[in-house]
């Protein structure tokens, strides 16, 4: 089966991976609740193909700094 990884925040192509023997625990889909499956994971089994949401790492960046300006911002500071 084909895994196409897509960034859920910039929708960009992330990597791929051709698997022919695989299972849930394997890539980690074991961890996520019915949910976040829902949510995360387009698999078309007809096709051998999915489609995995996750994050790129630019965008990954970008949310670790702006939570690291918020958290600062947040906390005030006594000198």
């Amino acid at each position: 089966m084909r895994f196409i990884y897509i960034c859920v925040e910039c929708a960009n192509y992330i990597g791929e991976l051709e698997l022919t023997n695989w299972n849930e625990a394997m890539l980690g889909f074991d961890t996520l609740t019915f949910a976040e499956k829902q949510e995360l994971l387009d698999l078309d089994f007809g096709q051998r193909q999915g489609t995995v949401k996750a994050i790129c790492e630019t965008c990954y960046k970008k949310k670790i700094a702006a939570q690291l300006f918020y958290d600062g911002v947040d906390k005030p500071s006594f000198h």
